[in-house]
């Protein structure tokens, strides 16, 4: 009877153990700077991961629109995001955007923030 009772709690235990989110790749990403004429655009350098991380049930489809500020230090701040997707999924995408790092924009050979806009497709998964 012990042995049957310790199946059952392991049992219940794998059952009510939440999957892992799952990292999606991008199919593209598409960016563009909100920067004059006289300075040169910002150049992302990394991010966390190859994807946003998006939870086990959440769901996203096509092309979600990220605008944020990428600082003069190359840090990622400000970030809001809008699409064809679950609230979770949106955070998930909010914080994917915000682990990346640039190489700065400059203005007359000095770093500087600009605002960035981004279209994220995600055509093709779940």
């Amino acid at each position: 009877m012990p042995r049957s009772l310790l199946a059952l709690a392991l049992l219940l235990l794998a059952c009510a153990h939440a999957p892992a989110p799952q990292e999606v790749e991008l199919a593209s990403l598409e960016t563009r700077a909100e920067a004059g004429e006289d300075q040169t655009a910002p150049v992302r350098k990394s991010c966390k991961g190859r994807g946003p991380r998006i939870p086990e049930g959440e769901t996203v489809a096509g092309v979600v629109r990220a605008i944020y500020l990428v600082g003069a230090d190359g840090r990622v701040s400000d970030v809001s995001v809008t699409g064809k997707a679950s609230a979770g999924a949106l955070k998930a995408i909010q914080r994917y955007i915000a682990s990346c790092t640039y190489a700065p924009a400059l203005r007359d050979g000095k770093p500087v923030a600009v605002r960035w806009r981004g279209e994220l497709n995600f055509a093709g998964t779940r």
